[in-house]
C-alpha cells in the first residue's frame, strides 16, 4: 500500500527478489500475497487485467507497476495491464475507476472480477454488478480460486 511510504520517496529500484522493490531510502516495497504469480498466470493465459487504485501518489504506483516483474521473461505488472492502458490510478472512488475501465474495454461490469483488501471498495464496486472478493491478506491462490468460483456462479445465475 502506497500510503505506508509517507515520508519516503522514489525512485524505486529493483532487487534480487522480483516481488520486492526498494525506495530511495532503502525501504522495501513488497507485493502482498501471491500477486506476482497470479499476474504471471493471467498474462500467460491471455486474460485482460485491469488495475484500479486510489492513491495519493499515482506516479509512485505507476512506477512500481513498471518495475515489479512477474515472470522470467521480464514481463512487468504494467505490461500485464495492457502496457498501462488498463491502469486507473488516482484519488477518487473505485467505482469511477471501474467506469473508466468499462469504457476502455467495453466489458460489461457483470463480466468483471475484482479483488481488494478494503471492504468499502468491495461494497461500492459490487453495486455496479462486478463480482468482488475481499482479500485482507492480499491476493492469494485461494482467494483467486474463490473469485473464479463466485464469478462462474454469478454467470450461471445470469444465464437463467
Amino acid at each position: 500500500e502506497m500510503y505506508q511510504l509517507w515520508g519516503d520517496s522514489p525512485p524505486f529500484s529493483q532487487t534480487s527478489d522480483p516481488g520486492v522493490l526498494k525506495t530511495a531510502r532503502g525501504t522495501p516495497v513488497r507485493l502482498l500475497g501471491e500477486t506476482r504469480s497470479i499476474f504471471a498466470r493471467l498474462y500467460a493465459e491471455g486474460r485482460p487485467v485491469g488495475v484500479a487504485s486510489r492513491s495519493d501518489e499515482p506516479e509512485w504506483a505507476r512506477e512500481c507497476l513498471r518495475k515489479f516483474i512477474v515472470d522470467d521473461a521480464g514481463t512487468s505488472m504494467w505490461d500485464v495491464a495492457g502496457k498501462g492502458r488498463l491502469v486507473e490510478i488516482y484519488k477518487g472512488s473505485k467505482t469511477e475507476h471501474f467506469k473508466q475501465l468499462q469504457q476502455k474495454t467495453a466489458v460489461p461490469f457483470t463480466q468483471m472480477l475484482f479483488f481488494d483488501d478494503d471492504p468499502s471498495n468491495i461494497r461500492d464496486v459490487s453495486r455496479l454488478g462486478v463480482t468482488c472478493i475481499l482479500t485482507p491478506q492480499g491476493m492469494t491462490a485461494e482467494k483467486y480460486d474463490e473469485g473464479i468460483r463466485a464469478f462462474m456462479s454469478a454467470k450461471e445465475r445470469q444465464s437463467r
